[in-house]
């Protein structure tokens, strides 16, 4: 890398209010380091109370998704990689963006996911939750949980949650990558 890339990285997520950023291997190690961090971080920030645990459940919630639903990474036969990164976007509210790759086939499903909670009032995004918390979990090859995951992050969020899919170049038709924000 550059020198001056790395700068115009640094003063970009300076700019951006970042608290902490990782880009790498994920497994369940590296999420407990990254949560004592992030935890340690949100310290020295004079983050505290519910914002808090909101924060850390969607943070935790996120990298979790990341590691469980992403495929291998190309190259790396039994590694998974995701990007994740938590900041500060006034006096008030923070943001998780994760990132990592997805089966292309499962790009619809994600969609049909996320876009309905993107237009539910707070009220309908938490009957929903009760209720998927009442219901059997999914006979679903693909779910590995019971269906909260977005519930969750939307529950948590201030906001619409925000999601992008793109396409990964030189992988054919196999693979996209799944950006997701929630501001808390």
């Amino acid at each position: 890398m550059h020198l001056d890339v790395f700068s115009v990285f640094r003063n970009s997520a300076d700019f951006s209010g970042v608290l902490f950023y990782y880009n790498g291997p994920l497994s369940q190690n590296v999420i407990a380091t990254m949560g004592e961090t992030l935890r340690h971080r949100l310290g020295c920030a004079d983050a505290g109370g519910p914002k808090a645990r909101k924060l850390f459940s969607s943070f935790i919630e996120m990298v979790q998704n990341a590691l469980h639903y992403s495929p291998d990474a190309p190259g790396y036969p039994g590694e998974k990689v995701g990007a994740v990164a938590v900041g500060r976007r006034n006096s008030r509210d923070y943001y998780i963006v994760c990132g990592n790759l997805v089966q292309r086939s499962q790009t619809q499903r994600i969609r049909d996911r996320i876009e309905p909670l993107r237009s539910m009032t707070m009220d309908e995004i938490r009957r929903a939750y009760r209720e998927q918390l009442r219901q059997e979990p999914e006979a679903d090859v693909v779910s590995k949980g019971a269906g909260l995951g977005f519930l969750t992050l939307a529950r948590d969020a201030s906001e619409p949650i925000q999601y992008s899919l793109i396409d990964v170049p030189d992988h054919g038709d196999e693979l996209s990558y799944f950006y997701i924000q929630a501001t808390v």
